[in-house]
This record gives C-alpha cells, sequence and structure tokens, in this order.
C-alpha cells in the first residue's frame, strides 16, 4: 500500500507541492495531471525516494520511500533518464536486475526488449542509441520485476506510436500483477484510458480528484482548471 501523508516541500521560488495526500492500493493507476511547473515532478521524487520533503510522510508498505530498504519495492523512471550509457543494453539491464535482486531476470529482460523492439539492439552501446530508445529503456528498468510501486513520470515523451501501445500493454500487466503504478501526465489521450484516479494539481495543490467511475471527462475538467473562461459582454 502506498500512503502519502500532508507531504509539503517548498523552493526558495515559493513553488513546489504543499499538504499532498495520497492512498493507493494494489492494483491501483494513479494519474497526476498538470501543466509544467503545477509539482508532478517534485511529488514524483518524494514518492521515488529521491527528494525528501519538507513536512509529511511518505510510505510503500510501510517503509518510508527514502529509506534505501524501500528502493527494493520502487521502479521509477525520471522525466530526463538516466542510464550507464557506456555499457550495452543488456548489460546495463542485467546489472539493474542484480542491484534489484531479482530472481530469474534473464526471460524477463528477453520479453520487455522484444516488446520495445530493443532485442536487436541488446549488444549495442547505449551511448550510440537515440533518446527514444534511451526512454524504452528507463521504462524497462521502472519495470523490472513488477516492483510494489511504478513511477513513470512524461512516460511518453520521446515515444513513437508502438513504444506508447507497448507501453500501455505493460502498465496493464503490472495492473493485474497488483503494482500499484503512479504516472505524471499532461497527455490526457494517454492517460484517460489507463487510470483508475485521477489527481488535477495547479499551483502546488490538489484542485480536483476523480475516479473512472464517476463518467468523467478530463479534457472539460483540464479546461475549467487551467483556461480562463470569456466574460460576456
Amino acid at each position: 500500500m502506498l500512503e502519502v501523508k500532508e507531504v509539503s516541500k517548498i523552493y526558495e521560488s515559493d513553488r513546489g507541492i504543499q499538504d499532498f495526500n495520497l492512498s493507493a492500493n494494489r492494483g491501483e493507476v494513479i494519474c497526476l495531471i498538470g501543466p509544467n511547473g503545477a509539482g508532478k515532478t517534485t511529488i514524483i521524487k518524494i514518492l521515488a525516494g529521491v527528494m525528501k520533503s519538507d513536512s509529511g510522510i511518505c510510505t510503500i508498505d510501510d517503509i518510508p520511500t527514502v529509506d534505501v530498504n524501500a528502493k527494493f519495492k520502487i521502479g521509477y523512471l525520471p522525466e530526463n533518464v538516466f542510464v550507464y550509457d557506456r555499457l550495452t543494453v543488456y548489460s546495463f539491464l542485467r546489472f539493474v536486475a542484480v542491484m534489484k535482486e531479482i530472481i530469474n531476470f534473464e526471460e524477463e529482460i528477453k520479453r520487455l526488449l522484444f516488446e520495445f523492439d530493443l532485442w536487436k539492439y541488446r549488444d549495442e552501446i547505449i551511448k550510440k542509441l537515440s533518446m527514444g530508445m534511451k526512454k524504452k529503456i528507463g521504462i524497462i528498468v521502472a519495470l523490472l520485476g513488477y516492483p510494489s510501486l511504478i513511477i513513470l513520470d512524461e512516460p511518453t515523451n520521446g515515444l513513437d506510436t508502438k513504444g506508447i501501445i507497448s507501453l500501455k500493454n505493460e502498465i496493464k500487466k503490472a495492473k493485474d500483477r497488483g503494482c500499484i503504478i503512479v504516472i505524471s501526465s499532461h497527455i490526457l489521450d494517454f492517460v484517460r484510458y489507463i487510470g483508475s484516479k485521477f489527481i488535477f494539481i495547479k499551483s502546488g495543490r490538489v484542485v480536483k480528484r476523480v475516479s473512472t467511475y464517476e463518467g468523467i471527462d478530463l479534457e472539460e475538467i483540464y479546461s475549467i482548471l487551467h483556461f480562463p473562461r470569456k466574460r460576456n459582454n
């Protein structure tokens, strides 16, 4: 279970996130929606345990996400993908799998490489690959081992259509395996078909929460929250 209680992180510019709360159970897909600068990436970093909040607490399976023991339970794709680009694709993924203590990872790596059209590049040095290919490698890293919590920050950026379809398929598989998936995105057409809950963020605060069971129109909600309405004369 993912629990976030009264989490705040404020920067010198007064931007950040304030009093963020979230509770998610196994198999839920949580989508954070908002424009650039709304605070989505700050939340993502706190959930991933790569940033400490100023106040509040964030736990996965009762372990604070900043705790080193939580890292085995978290798969994280940052907005700007980090890879060891002097390694080959397969060597890097094998390294990650060993570090995360994933058992029988060879078949899983092979399957994911095929899914994302990277199998034929498995022996290529990562540095030579395109940004889109590196993004796919980052996604595979986040999915490896189907951890309790999978965090994807703007996962569609740089992906081609086939990559987006593969990503949707893998998110569904992770959901069916009981993973909690948190996705930060401003692409409504992507999140509308995969999300269980949608959290709209504006200027560092949650301004609306809805679920798929409420017959929602994400575009209408987004427009009301972020587009100024014209006044009638």
